[in-house]
């Protein structure tokens, strides 16, 4: 837990060629809660209400104290063509005795999606959770109804495990069931490769 406590940390930053991701603090509140407002669809698959400022508050004042706690790296993501900021992302209920993780907790404003940004966040957790965390094991969970969703994890390398039924009541009333999948330590290798690979491709494409 002595990782998470270093005043250094709350400077870290994972930097990409599109995509910087810096720790999340009290300041980006209003910039959040503004791109959730400006795109209301972002909220349709997440766990938790989102229906005024108070309530992405909420949200960073948990992830920040969960941060002190050692079990989540909660991030802000920045467009790095545009300089500003475009969602959020992170790293949580993370267990250093387990050696695992999971991964969510993700939204981009709608100006980004489709684009690089998504494919170079997950690839700069992975590889913060496999070769600075020394994880043996990074979970993603999505709904069963986010198909999109679905079809990104699969296409950077997820792999499907199953149906967690009933998994959580949501916000709004409904029970969800959820897709369960998996990237291990020794897949991570080939899929470094596979992300690698893509960005390239983008990156060869907009130059």
């Amino acid at each position: 837990m002595d990782l998470f406590r270093r005043e250094g940390l709350r400077f870290m930053e994972l930097i990409g060629q599109r995509a910087e991701l810096r720790l999340m603090n009290m300041e980006d509140i209003e910039v959040l809660y503004n791109l959730v407002q400006k795109n209301p669809n972002l909220w349709t698959y997440m766990v938790r209400k989102m229906d005024n400022l108070g309530d992405m508050e909420k949200l960073v004042i948990e992830a920040l104290k969960n941060f002190d706690k050692g079990i989540e790296l909660p991030f802000t993501v920045i467009d790095k063509v545009s300089n500003t900021i475009i969602g959020s992302t992170r790293l949580y209920d993370i267990s250093f005795d387990r050696r695992t993780v999971e991964l969510g907790s993700t939204f981009y404003d709608k100006s980004v999606q489709k684009t690089s940004i998504n494919t170079e966040c997950k690839f700069l957790l992975l590889k913060h959770a496999f070769e600075q965390l020394n994880m043996v094991r990074v979970q993603i969970k999505t709904d069963i109804q986010n198909v999109g969703a679905q079809r990104a994890i699969e296409r950077i390398g997820g792999v499907k495990e199953g149906i967690l039924r009933n998994e959580r009541m949501l916000h709004n009333g409904r029970i969800r069931d959820a897709v369960l999948y998996s990237i291990i330590n020794n897949e991570w290798n080939v899929v470094k490769v596979k992300l690698e690979e893509l960005l390239t491709k983008h990156y060869d494409k907009v130059k």
